[in-house]
């Protein structure tokens, strides 16, 4: 029976009109793959050398061992994010006779195609053999990574049963990033510290070979458990069962609609935002940018690079509106033949669009005011860069969106879904970033600091004062371009 589902699922993708008009952008998506697949066995194999620069008093396998449940649990919020649940492929066997069981097993197994899945085999499996196996022999070596690798799959199964279950209940996500931050707080004040518990536990797989009966133990549980919750939910109704919590969610934003029309037309994109698996995505990210800055502030090398340290925050205050604004009219592509007949005036659709991106970006701001801890410089610098985000690159995001043409369906997630994304997408963020960067720099070089920071802000500031000008350019644009973008959403 296997045999047949994987058959259908390749005539399905091979079948795909997006598979066929998106040919080459797979391509490049698939050449972008390969060079970060390299990049990752790199790291597998030079894993024992950085692991020797970055802790010298200590064996690299013990440092290794102790990390390792943040590993997990980073790749585990990572996958709740952006891995998607295999659900609706079983809606069209259900009528046949085809056994539940088989389904649930299938359902289950396909999962394992995901690439978080290999992972540990790409990093942890060339550090096995070319450090651990040489100190503690091939046997004990091979069995602290099949803990690791098995760990990593009860993870898999274990994600796929809480993402059915959470269905409707997005706020988790924080939770589960809330519950990492404060457990790397705790280790980092040494008052309960889990990564000694995960060192005493890894280190306890190379002398003692039955501690793996803990991971494998994990494995089967999660795995027959998801099988038997996946079989007891596995019915037309329960797989297109409508989210309800979000809609009452977007319903709390209803006073948006005294503000006039662009106030109506904010909470519709709101309402959008938060009722489409495909507009969700954006709101999922918003933490992973937010958090961004953890990755490089604390580190001395990027202190002292004032461009790099402008595009960390450009990215952090920004996040949104460049996930949001690179599809700025994609998102309503499936009733675009009904925005270019509304009686709805381009300039107050435009100006809505603005205005949710200007206000979810202040909003936002506030939660990176703690990064003052590493320094006033970081402070005023993202200061600097929301102005300008919501300045200059919101207002450019308008003007390119008449650019974007293919349709997108949000109905479906955006892991690994590249539907409605094109090359341009990618073109478009490039200058967000790149442009503040090359006139930060040299102003810095030259006048210093403080100046660099004010004429950043001086542009993002004469944005704002004028931004009604900028709209009207970019309805403008729109409107020459209005038909051939209708044109490439019907498509």
């Amino acid at each position: 029976m296997f045999k047949w589902f994987i058959l259908h699922q390749w005539k399905s993708a091979r079948r795909s009109s997006i598979w066929q008009k998106n040919l080459g952008l797979n391509i490049f998506i698939g050449f972008l793959l390969v060079i970060l697949l390299s990049y990752i066995v790199i790291l597998g194999i030079f894993l024992d050398q950085i692991l020797l620069e970055v802790v010298k008093d200590k064996d690299p396998e013990a440092v290794a061992s102790g990390g390792l449940i943040y590993y997990f649990l980073i790749v585990f919020v990572m996958r709740f994010f952006m891995q998607t649940i295999p659900a609706m492929q079983a809606i069209p066997y259900l009528h046949l006779p085809v056994k539940r069981s088989s389904l649930a097993s299938y359902l289950t197994l396909s999962s394992m195609t995901n690439f978080f899945n290999w992972m540990p085999v790409l990093i942890f499996l060339p550090f096995t053999l070319k450090w651990v196996a040489e100190f503690h022999g091939m046997p004990s070596a091979m069995i602290w990574f099949f803990g690791i690798l098995f760990f990593e799959w009860a993870l898999n199964f274990k994600l796929i049963w809480l993402k059915r279950k959470s269905t409707g209940k997005p706020w988790l996500g924080f939770v589960l990033i809330a519950i990492i931050t404060s457990l790397f707080l705790l280790d980092n004040y040494d008052i309960f510290s889990i990564s000694n518990i995960s060192e005493w536990f890894f280190m306890g797989l190379l002398v003692q070979p039955l501690y793996i009966i803990v991971p494998v133990v994990a494995l089967l549980f999660w795995y027959f458990y998801n099988i038997f919750f996946i079989k007891s939910i596995i019915y037309v109704e329960d797989l297109s069962q409508k989210e309800k919590s979000d809609h009452s969610l977007s319903d709390s934003f209803v006073k948006l609609k005294e503000f006039g029309v662009v106030g109506e037309l904010v909470l519709k994109e709101v309402r959008l935002l938060f009722r489409n698996k495909r507009s969700r995505t954006v709101l999922f990210l918003i933490p992973m940018f937010l958090l961004y800055g953890l990755i490089f502030y604390p580190n001395e090398i990027y202190n002292t690079k004032s461009g790099w340290l402008v595009f960390v925050g450009l990215f952090i205050t920004g996040g949104f509106l460049m996930a949001y604004g690179q599809y700025i009219m994609a998102w309503e592509s499936a009733h675009f033949d009904f925005i270019l007949s509304s009686k709805t005036s381009f300039y107050d659709y435009f100006k809505a669009k603005y205005y949710l991106m200007v206000i979810v970006s202040v909003v936002l701001y506030f939660f990176t005011i703690p990064y003052i801890y590493f320094g006033m410089e970081i402070f005023y610098l993202n200061i600097a860069a929301l102005i300008y985000n919501i300045g200059v690159n919101a207002l450019l995001l308008l003007y390119t969106a008449s650019y974007n043409k293919k349709r997108m369906d949000l109905s479906k997630g955006a892991m690994m879904n590249y539907q409605g994304v094109g090359i341009n997408n990618f073109l478009i963020v490039l200058p967000l970033l790149i442009i503040p960067m090359l006139i930060y720099a040299p102003i810095k070089a030259f006048f210093g600091y403080e100046v660099g920071v004010m004429f950043l802000s001086l542009l993002g500031i004469l944005g704002m004062i004028f931004h009604k000008y900028f709209i009207n350019l970019a309805v403008k644009h729109f409107q020459e371009k209005r038909y051939g973008i209708a044109e490439g959403y019907r498509q």
